[in-house]
């Protein structure tokens, strides 16, 4: 909703309140952007409005943010403002784009809403829900964003998280907690959707990504940015170049030759991920940019109506009130394929049929081993590799029991059909069983479920995910970092980082299993056991999973003998790793292991 000069961009609503991705286009100069190319000139031609050096720093090119010193809690406050400093950096971590962020500060406890005060914060409301002075109300939001623009370009931005005791939210930082607390929320997750809104992002359509409007508790799916946040930000703050490695698909979506309002438009890859979703403006325009070269699949599908009383994703839950009249009275399209070579531009118009469709799918049946189990929900749905026998379902009124096919997308699944079930009142149940492979492309999937000619789709609310977790891209997983950063995303906790000066990297610590930040923890591999046969020795070492490691031998010890290397590099899969050496002869010979980077 639109208030004056302010802009308030609500996600996550209990209660629900372009370009592929979506971004503010409310300006018909453009989307919405910080311009961090010429920040030190005034807003657009305009030179009575200038973007603050509090709000860009014209020297390093930087959106300044500060932060409420008191955070959420009293006894987890530094961990908290560790939080936004590492949600922050995820954003500015993305491969490709120029948008980078600088904390300016920490402000007393007490500040409020003002996106024109030249000075953007981010703060937890802990004594009621309103805020700006009285003049907003972010009860029933677990964030807001209230941001400034002049035409197409920011001069102004603030995030309030909702920390109202009254409300009951409760926010946590450790990302290894499991918590049975229901209104437990992960802050890095709500902070990445909340500075999207910050940089330019409205709402995605589709389950998983960070950008949807509803979320979770726990850690979620909405945790770590989706490849469509990140075409987003490329999109939005490309570096010079980058846009010409990638793709784009344009076209318009009609019904009975007229335009259509608020289609959601999906594009998947040849491995069944769903890369990008928009929804078409009112000239039933849609972009998809910043894709990756290769082969895709592009369809339509009607969003949720406004009065539905189950859904999972109406117009007015992308941005209102531009979407709320979307129009979801047409039939869902299949796949088109489209080749979109680096650097083309691929026009595909969709013709699709006007009518209701013949049934919807409303909400989920989250994972469960247990049949008897039939927990409802609209939020996306989370499966790791290697998972087995997860009973997942749609709901709907008046699902087709029989004669019905539910799918997933995508790679590295067994789905086994179970018997239908009549939940209540005409909502009907279809579910399957799911296992995943170890070697599953991680990533969104949507469910499909056919009944002859007509389909329905829940549009990525199955997210595969990465067995290792990498939000900010940089190939360590962030366990090891969080466990020995403060700030994860710092650069002093980066890959080539040396921070206790002992010669190895962050990276090489990573693979020894040793502390970064301790010199005297120096990485050495710990060999286990050597076995001899008659087919040579065998040697087992200490490993870390996805490190790798080369094997050598020498028949002498000193320095004056040289090591050699004894067949291919080994990459663990385990702790434990082994490699052959089929040379070996029951001689004397010392083996030691090198880890590489």
């Amino acid at each position: 909703m639109r208030r004056g000069w302010i802009a308030v961009l609500i996600l996550l609503i209990d209660t629900a309140p372009t370009l592929g991705y979506v971004l503010d286009t409310a300006d018909p100069t453009g989307p919405r952007h910080w311009d961090l190319v010429h920040p030190e000139v005034h807003v657009g031609t305009n030179p009575s409005i200038p973007v603050s050096t509090n709000v860009v720093n014209p020297a390093t090119k930087a959106v300044r943010f500060f932060i409420a010193s008191d955070a959420y809690s009293t006894t987890n406050t530094a961990a908290e403002l560790n939080a936004v400093r590492a949600s922050f950096g995820q954003w500015q971590s993305v491969p490709g784009l120029i948008v980078k962020f600088e904390e300016g500060g920490l402000l007393a406890s007490g500040v409020d809403v003002d996106p024109q005060d030249n000075t953007n914060v981010v703060f937890w409301a802990k004594h009621g829900t309103l805020v700006a002075g009285g003049r907003a109300d972010i009860g029933g939001a677990l964030g807001v964003t209230f941001f400034a623009a002049a035409a197409d370009v920011s001069i102004g931005a603030d995030i309030v998280l909702n920390g109202d005791p009254v409300k009951g939210y409760h926010w946590f930082t450790d990302i290894n907690t499991v918590s049975t607390d229901t209104r437990a929320y992960f802050i890095e997750a709500v902070l990445t959707h909340e500075i999207g809104h910050f940089i330019g992002l409205e709402h995605a359509p589709m389950g998983a990504a960070t950008m949807f409007f509803r979320g979770s508790s726990g850690l979620g799916t909405q945790a770590g940015l989706s490849i469509d946040e990140i075409a987003a930000g490329r999109a939005l703050y490309p570096q010079p170049g980058v846009l010409a490695s990638l793709g784009h698909i344009h076209g318009q979506v009609t019904a009975d030759n007229a335009a259509v309002l608020g289609a959601a438009v999906f594009a998947e890859n040849t491995s069944g991920g769903l890369i990008q979703g928009t929804v078409t403006k009112s000239d039933g325009s849609y972009d998809m940019t910043a894709l990756p070269p290769g082969t895709y699949s592009v369809r339509a599908a009607p969003l949720d109506p406004t009065s539905a009383p189950s859904f999972l994703c109406r117009g007015q839950d992308i941005l209102y009130p531009d979407y709320a009249s979307a129009m979801t009275t047409f039939l869902p399209t299949e796949a088109v394929t489209l080749q979109v070579p680096a650097g083309s531009d691929q026009p595909q118009n969709i013709a699709v049929t006007s009518g209701g469709p013949a049934f919807r799918i409303t909400s989920l049946r989250n994972p469960t081993t247990n049949p008897s189990s039939q927990t409802r929900g609209s939020s996306a749905m989370g499966l790791l590799p290697g998972q087995q026998n997860q009973i997942i379902g749609v709901y709907g009124a008046n699902l087709p029991t029989s004669g019905s096919t539910l799918s997933i997308t995508g790679d590295g699944l067994t789905i086994t059909p179970i018997p239908s079930t009549s939940v209540f009142g005409g909502i009907n149940l279809i579910s399957v069983s799911v296992s995943v492979t170890t070697n599953a492309t991680p990533g969104m999937r949507s469910l499909i479920l056919r009944h002859g000619s007509d389909v329905a789709y829940a549009n990525g609310f199955l997210d595969i995910l990465s067995p290792t977790l990498d939000f900010n891209f940089d190939g360590l997983d962030d366990r090891f970092q969080r466990k020995y950063f403060p700030v994860y995303t710092a650069p002093q906790a980066g890959p080539g980082a040396d921070p206790d000066g002992d010669g190895f990297s962050n990276s090489y610590e990573y693979y020894a299993g040793t502390d970064p930040t301790n010199p005297s923890s120096v990485p050495i591999v710990a060999l286990k056991q050597v076995t001899l046969d008659a087919q040579g020795a065998t040697v087992f070492w200490q490993s870390v999973p996805g490190g790798r490691y080369q094997l050598q031998r020498r028949p002498a010890f000193g320095p004056s003998t040289p090591w050699a290397s004894i067949g291919s590099v080994t990459t663990a899969s385990d702790f434990t790793a082994q490699a052959p050496d089929p040379s070996a002869k029951g001689s004397l010979d010392f083996y030691r292991v090198q880890i590489l980077p």
